[in-house]
């Protein structure tokens, strides 16, 4: 995702407006695309976090082949074809913005 180019136009309107200096505009700028450039990438650091602890950690149950465990969770182990989709679907889930 890149800046938004809206809130870039307002921060040169209000910098025109108040009469700023070229070099102090051009700070603000940079401060502004490299702090949303910072923010979107602690958001897909947070979400690929969410999605690895949900499909990462798992270990098959030493009582019940069929089931897995992660801690205090159990679910039915997914078979080869089914663990392929779910892999699948993590994968795109990863790349939407």
């Amino acid at each position: 995702m890149r800046p938004s180019w809206r809130v870039t136009f307002l921060i040169m309107a209000a910098l025109a407006v108040h009469n700023i200096a070229l070099w102090k505009a051009t700070v603000v700028l940079i401060g502004y695309w490299s702090f949303e450039r910072l923010d979107q990438w602690l958001s897909k650091r947070a979400k690929e976090r969410v999605i690895d602890d949900e499909t990462d950690g798992w270990r098959t149950d030493p009582d019940n082949p069929e089931y897995e465990d992660n801690g205090q969770l159990t679910r039915v182990k997914l078979s080869d074809k089914e663990q392929i989709m779910v892999t699948r679907v993590a994968e795109l889930l990863r790349r939407i913005p």
